[in-house]
């Protein structure tokens, strides 16, 4: 998907299929880190959780929440709500 496709979908619980076929459950939204737009996933529990920990400058707890993600690797992706 393109960058403008994931927008739409950012923040918001969606099942993504992969290239590989696989399917995953979560959230994907993007940060700036050293002038590079980067894509992150997690669950949307995980989320939450993400979010209460970075207000709380838990950085050890966000990095453990989060992984990052090509979004050249995602083919579809639906809302959950």
């Amino acid at each position: 998907m393109k960058r403008t496709d994931i927008l739409t979908y950012g923040e918001q619980p969606c099942k993504f299929r992969l290239r590989s076929g696989k399917e995953v459950f979560g959230v994907i939204w993007e940060t700036m880190k050293q002038d590079t737009v980067v894509h992150y996933f997690a669950s949307a529990v995980e989320r939450m959780r993400y979010k209460k920990a970075e207000a709380n400058n838990d950085v050890e707890t966000c990095k453990n929440l989060i992984t990052e993600v090509n979004i050249d690797e995602i083919v579809s992706a639906e809302p959950l709500n």
